[in-house]
């Protein structure tokens, strides 16, 4: 992951990410595939962003803003003096020792393309890799909260 570019998500990227399996406890990030792009396939997706490797393979995207929150039961109250980000790295990638890396390539691109100086993220309570990736990089829960679609529950961190 040494090599990468980082580009505007099209409807086109989307759809191959919708591809992406993850397996065991993971699967709870597996969606349905989206239904490939026959218009407007390389039209950009406002705060989206892919990240490829040197041969323009996906590893990972990120996404910022409101589209970084998740619903919750309790109404968390995401507050605009953060910027909030969501990401997923390329199934194969995953607890291969990437995560830090592409966390803080996240947090960098963030800082140059938005201004922010500080972040939040919602994380999957069980997903305890990755809550190791991210308090590596110096993000603290700050809340535990209830996603109000699926039903389970979900760490509040922040970065600042």
């Amino acid at each position: 992951m040494d090599t990468y570019t980082i580009i505007p998500m099209t409807r086109k990227h989307a759809y191959e990410i919708s591809k992406w399996q993850y397996d065991d406890i993971y699967s709870f990030y597996n969606r349905p595939v989206a239904d490939k792009p026959t218009t407007d396939a390389d039209t950009p997706i406002d705060n989206f962003f892919v990240v490829c490797d040197n041969n323009q393979t996906l590893i990972g995207h990120f996404h910022f803003g409101p589209e970084g929150q998740i619903p919750t039961i309790e109404n968390f109250d995401y507050t605009r003096d953060y910027l909030d980000i969501g990401l997923g790295l390329r199934p194969e990638l995953c607890g291969q020792g990437y995560g830090t890396q592409f966390a803080a390539l996240g947090i960098e691109f963030a800082r140059k393309h938005y201004g922010a100086k500080k972040f939040r993220l919602s994380v999957a309570a069980f997903n305890e890799r990755a809550q190791k990736v991210y308090e590596k990089i110096g993000f603290q829960k700050t809340s535990e909260v209830t996603n109000s679609y699926f039903k389970n529950k979900f760490y509040i961190m922040a970065l600042e």
